[in-house]
């Protein structure tokens, strides 16, 4: 097995770990927990699932149908939704209703990621701008709840209140969101630069870097040409010349 398949197994057992622990409705009572689970599934998770897709065959297609526009789109909705009060109610519940949201988050997440993880539908600097402007949207939940002055989950937390106070709870899920989607866009990023870099740089080269063309293929009648003319080094005859060859014929 190589380490492409071990890393995607290994976030498969992770999803299944997580979701599990989530429905058992055991874990703590914070929207921290909810922003830890949601930045695993979405960010950890996702891209290290499709690792064990072939490069060719029928399971390399399995999400070539989702347009990346539309990938984005997914993505950001399900991390948008996730951090609703409402479903941050739910999911701390458990149940089915918690995996089904899950669930939900780790599909949108694996459409948003199968653009850029091989077998890749868009490479090089296409792949970085795709996933730093999927980041925008996916960063709108983390900046509004480190910057609100109130407690927006005010009935979750009347629930239960947290030790660490309610609006600590608020702003250490959004710093976790933040960073969570900050290491995981720019280390694609940057993984995706370095690799268009090396595709670029040709062998043996004193271009730069780059690729030097193949000459031009010249062809057969254009020797023969060449070879019925005179060259450089052999200059065509003067017309006296011409002239006394003619005469001893």
């Amino acid at each position: 097995m190589t380490s492409r398949r071990r890393l995607s197994m290994a976030a498969k057992v992770l999803a299944a770990v997580v979701i599990i622990a989530a429905a058992s409705g055991r874990l703590p009572h914070l929207v921290l927990t909810q922003a830890v689970i949601s930045t695993l599934l979405a960010l950890v998770v996702a891209p290290l699932w499709l690792l064990g897709r072939p490069e060719s065959g029928p399971g390399s297609h399995a999400w070539m149908r989702v347009p990346p526009f539309l990938a984005v789109g997914t993505i950001a909705a399900g991390t948008i939704a996730i951090q609703l009060p409402p479903v941050v109610g739910l999911i701390s519940d458990g149940g089915v209703p918690a995996v089904l949201a899950l669930g939900a988050l780790l599909v949108g997440a694996l459409c948003f990621w199968s653009v850029v993880v091989a077998p890749a539908r868009v490479s090089g600097l296409a792949a970085c701008g795709y996933v730093v402007i999927g980041g925008v949207p996916i960063s709108i939940p983390a900046m509004i709840l480190i910057l609100s002055p109130r407690d927006i989950y005010a009935t979750f937390h009347a629930t239960a209140p947290p030790s660490i106070g309610a609006l600590n709870d608020q702003v250490y899920a959004g710093f976790v969101l933040f960073a969570g989607v900050k290491i995981a866009i720019w280390t694609v990023a940057s993984i995706a630069f370095f690799a268009a870099a090396r595709e670029s740089a040709g062998p043996d080269d004193d271009d730069g870097g780059r690729p030097v063309p193949a000459p031009p293929s010249v062809p057969g009648w254009v020797l023969e040409l060449a070879l019925d003319n005179p060259t450089a080094d052999e200059p065509a005859p003067s017309p006296a010349g011409e002239r006394e060859a003619a005469g001893t014929r």
